[in-house]
């Protein structure tokens, strides 16, 4: 045996019998956050209810449960986000990294690991210092009745989270280490010892950075896409590209400081309206669980299940109701697609070509209301409204559904129906049984019309929707359906907090980035450059689109919003472009995005259902992209696709 294999076999000794201690503390510490991060989104719904009930049923408004939920909001992001990343639900463009080989995996799972444990220890350092300096200051909002509290409380869930980070990427790391070394291999550990020298060296050697201004802002752009490329989780990816630009270029952006990065991405989420992220996504769990889906597929059945290829638009139709209630793509796919992929490859339907109709129909789910990404935009340009949006998607969003009904025709004929079953035996319903199935989809419909309604009527806002429907769904589950247990609702709402947690600690880590561009006046800048190149707002229009194509395939959608509708907005504005119709525009093309390799979020979600690759489901998604595009191209060339419901009805 060789010096160098007997060194191997005694690191990899020793670092076992670090394993089983590092997993203990990891799992106690994540049990207890796990049971906080869910207390605090039950708490939101809870408050956000108490003062739907307290306004509507006793007339009097109180302002103290909207205050309470706006804190407990950040600790389900920063507490929830962490622990997200043990069970996985933080996004990441995973292409890249699938395709090495299994020791050149290991030593970037490795370098990545160093990265989220250098992020977590940020967290760490300096959320705790924000909250033991901050903690004589008080909220400016009531808390629990109580006039205000210590901003302690809205700064240690950073430090929090941060410590769960650090524990769990050094746990992780140890894992790649030993499993590297089972493998006669040093690549993890050499991947390492170049981290920590990489690391060190930069952070005391003090470069300055040649350059200012929009240099500076494409140095951390590139940072960004570098970290995302190497499968960085996106949510870290943001914060880490800012951090490490002020970290190793310390005398760059005197605007900021790794400190205020910290404070900034706590402050992000401390609007009332950004509540209606995890309370959608709630919602959305809970339906799963409590029948909802199942009986929204039935219905879709009912409806078209009889056609040719009916189970395909059966699919569609699920995907177009269920947006009516989840507002998200990535949800879509995973609650219709983990019943409907199972079912079409039961009867004979060719797997890729399912699993491309579950992707691109769940990309209705953004657009057709309500919509977390509408939101999200509302949140980020003011000047248009969250009925607005609501409205302006309906058209555009059923045109989609329209159009993969019709591809499906397209793709039968062209692979001579190879790709579906050769008989579909459906016996039509009887009329006895077709009422039932109705009768039993009463209350799974309603959903939407308490959540749209109560939005568009002015009775409930977007966050007061969302938490009524997550009510409204536990009450069906519990006592209409009676199909929900308490072990399911536990799941649902870590489920929720975990997804939540990623969605909303990307806001969180975007918030610096966008304050650094506006104090640098990047907005300007890129404003006189795609002036320069055209001031036709149609042909300025479609240049936007094809750049936020371009970054829709390694950026997540949200984050792009957050980004970049702060720069786009107001530019189309200037050249006569309705915003409404540019935001609908916007949202169209990411949702798009999350239907294309690297990063195609939904891809992601439907392939492990089906048991199968990326490239299979990516290859059969072609056609259906295609016309989505065609659609797009409609609505970006008639305005009035999409402004004229929200016109007619006095939002636009």
């Amino acid at each position: 045996m060789s010096t160098i294999t007997r060194t191997g076999d005694g690191l990899r000794e020793g670092l076992e019998r670090l394993e089983p201690g590092l997993d203990r503390i990891e799992w106690g510490l994540r049990l207890l956050l796990k049971w906080i991060s869910i207390a605090a989104l039950v708490g939101i719904v809870v408050f956000v209810n108490v003062n739907v009930f307290f306004r509507y049923v006793l007339s009097n408004s109180l302002s103290w449960p909207g205050g309470t939920s706006v804190i407990l909001n950040i600790w389900v992001t920063y507490v929830g986000g962490a622990v997200a990343y043990y069970v996985g639900d933080h996004v990441s463009v995973q292409y890249i990294h699938q395709k090495l080989p299994a020791n050149h995996a290991r030593a970037v799972t490795v370098f990545i690991n160093g990265l989220v444990g250098l992020l977590g220890f940020a967290m760490l350092w300096w959320g705790s210092q924000l909250a033991i300096s901050q903690a004589s200051s008080r909220t400016v909002y009531e808390v629990l009745g109580i006039t205000s509290i210590s901003l302690f409380w809205t700064r240690i869930p950073l430090a929090i989270g941060g410590c769960y980070l650090v524990f769990e990427a050094g746990r992780q790391i140890l894992k790649t280490l030993i499993d590297d070394l089972e493998d006669d291999s040093y690549a993890a550990a050499i991947s390492l010892a170049l981290f920590i020298v990489l690391a060190m060296t930069l952070y005391l050697a003090r470069i300055p950075f040649p350059g200012q201004g929009v240099l500076e802002i494409a140095a951390i752009f590139g940072l960004l896409i570098v970290l995302i490329v190497i499968n960085t989780p996106i949510a870290f990816a943001m914060a880490l590209s800012m951090l490490i630009f002020l970290l190793f270029f310390p005398n760059s952006l005197d605007i900021l400081m790794p400190l205020l990065v910290i404070q900034q991405m706590g402050q992000a989420l401390s609007g009332f309206s950004i509540l209606a992220i995890p309370l959608f996504i709630y919602a959305g769990r809970i339906m799963t669980i409590a029948g909802i889906t199942s009986r929204i597929i039935e219905f879709a059945n009912l409806l078209v299940g009889r056609m040719r290829a009916g189970l395909s638009h059966v699919n569609v139709v699920a995907s177009m109701l269920f947006a009516g209630i989840s507002g998200s793509a990535v949800a879509d796919t995973a609650a219709v697609g983990s019943i409907l992929i199972p079912a079409m490859e039961d009867e004979g339907y060719d797997t890729g070509y399912t699993c491309a109709v579950t992707c691109s129909s769940s990309v209705i789910g953004p657009i057709i209301p309500p919509s977390i990404i509408m939101i999200i935009y509302a949140i980020t340009v003011p000047s248009v409204s969250v009925a607005g949006l609501f409205m302006a998607g309906v058209v555009p969003g059923l045109l989609f559904g329209l159009g993969i009904i019709a591809t499906t025709y397209v793709v039968g004929y062209r692979t001579d129906w190879e790709k579906f079953p050769e008989v579909e035996h459906r016996d039509r319903p009887t009329a006895r049984e077709a009422g039932g199935i109705v009768k039993d989809t009463v209350f799974a419909l309603i959903m939407p019309l308490i959540i749209i309604g109560g939005i568009l009527s002015g009775a409930f806002t977007a966050t007061e929707a969302g938490g009524v429907a997550v009510l409204y769904a536990i009450v069906v589950g519990l006592f209409v359906y009676r199909e929900m247990t308490l072990a399911e609702f536990i799941d649902a709402s870590y489920s929720a907090v975990t997804m939540s947690g990623v969605t909303l600690f990307i806001i969180g880590a975007a918030k610096p980035i966008t304050q650094v561009m506006a104090i640098k006046g990047v907005p300007e800048q890129i404003a006189a450059i795609l002036l320069s190149t055209t001031s036709q707002g149609i042909l300025l229009v479609l240049l936007i689109v094809a750049l936020l194509s371009i970054l829709a395939l390694f950026i997540e959608s949200i984050a792009n919003i957050l980004l970049w509708a702060p720069v786009f907005a107001p530019l189309v504005v200037e050249v006569g472009i309705d915003p409404l119709h540019f935001a609908i525009v916007m949202i169209m093309t990411l949702a798009m995005g999350m239907i294309t390799p690297p990063l195609g979020v939904t891809l992601f979600v439907a392939a492990p259902i089906a048991n199968t690759n990326i490239e299979t489901i990516a290859k059969n998604i072609v056609f259906f992209f295609l016309i989505e595009f065609l659609v797009l191209v409609t609505v970006i060339l008639v305005p009035e696709i999409a402004l004229w419901l929200p016109r007619t009805l006095g939002y636009g």
